[in-house]
């Protein structure tokens, strides 16, 4: 053996690299001991074998005309990344570099290099399953969402179905997260996705957005009521009962569709099926609305308005008014609520149900609360001679985890009020909803010698226990009663049966929304003692309050 053949023979032998050599035929001539380690073959056996037939079927292609390429000499060797296949049948990712040789007696031969680059590809994919895949679920990311959305509109121009894009929203998911911990939100965040992924089709795309938003991409639909369909098995899927942390969850979900229409980009289709879940969301939740140019310019309105109520904050468009509550029986003023109104620049004045929704929305309801809460306090700085309370309204967002004890704290302090000339008003829902903080922060406001009231008491179709949970101290019966006063059946026995609890309890009781006389009488013959509507007084500026002829007690509120 010459001396160069034998130096080759040793080196094929002892490298730390697998290698394998071909004949002409692609048939394998010989393998070294780091191939047979890397791979489990015993090389006596694979003498003769087609090479191809270690490699991975869906990898035999490409390299063929690699190999094609170098027996025409077009190129003396290449290089690849592939997969071989272990003997036990487990793949092995590798980069391949063949070259092309003539041994002495002229014939051809091909040398493969071959590494072990498995460990580098997981790295890799794992890098890139990172960053197109929720970490949590497991799904697609928006990255990825997106991408995928955007092929399959390319794939869909020529064809007669179409893509479809809905966009979900868990209903009340924040209270699961602060009322069990994000652990408990976890949980049901991954459960949610596996409803999902196995409520719609296997060429379907499911993605979380992040937070408690899903989205998913509807392959090959044919029309709207395919859409649809489909939307109602994923929406079914999600409210099945879930145990979390010892307490049942039945999840609901606000929900978008939006159909492609011709030439639109995947950024837009998502954007149009979230406005339509947006518009599901405002419109009370656990529903679905199909996306409408109306629900575009809709959307385009309340950006508008947002944009200018940001404005309105920062520009002090905003103004408090103040509407008397009465004792029914002298008809004399003891208290007064705060209201807040826009004075906006070309609609006028604005009433809250113009703008609280958007404000909600935008996160703009704690600066606004703050707001009136200092206006309140510094009507009753500014009025010696009034000595009753004026009751706010607080959304759910202001307690807890915007800390409402300290704006409160606040603006008793720069106004030099006492805590006892305040109330807030809170939603019965709101109450059924406050999670621990919520319960610790009213606790706090309370002890703080602030009044706590439930307001719109009656539409929260809740037990009173769970609502006196809190400090409560007062409560303010729903107009919707009001207006079914004399009706001798439903209405009649709510308002007596709520004027009768109040009065038990020791606390005050407000019937809101008086506007007649014979509702009037009937307040007073139920049993209610405090009162408030249009038949007293409507809203009114704070200049055009008289506060000398309020009444003077300091206890303007007292039960009994």
């Amino acid at each position: 053996m010459a001396h160069h053949d034998l130096l080759f023979h040793q080196t094929f032998h002892d490298s730390p690299i697998g290698m394998l050599i071909a004949d002409a035929e692609g048939k394998v001539v010989s393998v070294n001991r780091a191939f047979t380690h890397m791979f489990g073959h015993d090389g006596a056996v694979l003498e003769g074998r087609r090479a191809e037939s270690l490699t991975h079927p869906d990898d035999v292609s490409r390299e063929r005309e690699l190999v094609h390429q170098l027996v025409a000499g077009h190129h003396d060797s290449y290089q690849v990344n592939k997969r071989l296949l272990h003997r036990s049948g487990d793949v092995v990712w590798t980069r391949s570099t063949v070259s092309k040789v003539v041994d002495d007696a002229g014939d051809a031969r091909y040398v493969a290099q071959i590494e072990d680059v498995t460990e580098v590809r997981k790295a890799k994919d794992l890098l890139s399953r990172r960053t197109l895949h929720d970490p949590l679920t497991g799904l697609a990311n928006r990255a990825l969402v997106l991408e995928r959305l955007t092929v399959s509109l390319d794939a869909h121009r020529e064809r007669d179905t179409t893509v479809a894009c809905l966009f979900l929203d868990i209903d009340h998911f924040k209270l699961i997260n602060d009322s069990l911990g994000h652990e408990a939100g976890d949980t049901l965040l991954v459960e949610l996705a596996r409803r999902i992924q196995h409520a719609v089709r296997a060429g379907d795309t499911v993605a979380r957005l992040g937070g408690d938003e899903f989205v998913v991409v509807l392959e090959d639909i044919a029309d709207q009521g395919v859409a649809e369909d489909l939307l109602t098995m994923v929406s079914t899927a999600v409210q099945s009962p879930f145990m979390v942390e010892g307490h049942e969850v039945v999840p609901t979900v606000s929900a978008g569709l939006a159909l492609a229409e011709p030439g639109i980009s995947a950024e837009s289709l998502m954007r149009n099926a979230d406005t339509a879940m947006s518009h599901a969301k405002a419109s009370g939740r656990n529903r679905s609305e199909v996306f409408t140019a109306h629900l575009r310019e809709n959307a385009l309105v309340r950006l508008s308005i947002e944009a200018e109520l940001r404005s309105a904050i920062r520009e002090g468009e905003l103004v408090v008014h103040y509407q008397p509550i009465v004792d029914l029986e002298s008809r004399t003023t003891v208290a007064l609520e705060a209201l807040v109104r826009w004075n906006h620049p070309t609609r006028g004045l604005l009433l809250p149900q113009h703008f609280i929704d958007v404000c909600e929305d935008a996160d703009l309801v704690v600066p606004l609360g703050a707001f009136v809460l200092h206006e309140a306090c510094r009507f009753i700085a500014d009025r010696p001679d009034y000595t009753g309370r004026v009751l706010v309204n607080v959304s759910t967002r202001q307690i807890g985890a915007a800390d409402l004890t300290r704006v409160v704290r606040a603006a008793l302090e720069s106004s030099g009020v006492h805590p006892s000339r305040i109330g807030l008003e809170i939603t019965e829902s709101g109450m059924l909803l406050a999670t621990q903080a919520a319960h610790a922060d009213l606790t706090s406001l309370s002890a703080m010698g602030v009044d706590l009231i439930i307001d719109d008491f009656g539409t929260g179709y809740s037990a009173l226990s769970s609502v006196l949970q809190n400090p409560v101290a007062g409560l303010k019966l729903a107009r919707e009663f009001t207006l079914r006063l004399g009706d001798r059946s439903t209405g009649d026995r709510i308002s007596t049966a709520v004027a009768t609890l109040v009065n038990s309890l020791d606390m005050y009781g407000v019937i809101e929304g008086i506007e007649t006389e014979a509702q009037y009488r009937q307040a007073l013959r139920h049993g209610w003692r405090l009162g408030q509507g249009f038949l007293f007084s409507h809203p009114r500026p704070a200049e055009q309050i008289d506060t000398s002829r309020l009444e003077r007690s300091p206890e303007p509120l007292a039960a009994g």
